[in-house]
């Protein structure tokens, strides 16, 4: 990311990773980001196209199970 004074040169710190004051160690800091994110994308709602798409999958499990 560049600089605010000047555009054209990249900030020094841009994609630098840094662990967090409780952090043992990266490792641990990297753990809890991706639980982060995690646990972010479990409390997402499901979109209601993919949805739909999950029921006519269901439903048609079932009437082929029921043809058998």
């Amino acid at each position: 990311m560049a600089t605010k004074l000047n555009p054209e040169v990249p900030d020094a710190a841009f994609g630098v990773i840094t662990p967090a004051a409780g952090s043992k160690s990266k490792e641990d800091w990297i753990g809890s980001q991706l639980k982060k994110v995690y646990d972010e994308a479990l409390s997402e709602d499901i979109p209601d196209d993919m949805m739909d798409l999950l029921s006519a999958l269901d439903s048609r499990g079932s009437d082929e199970e029921a043809a058998e």
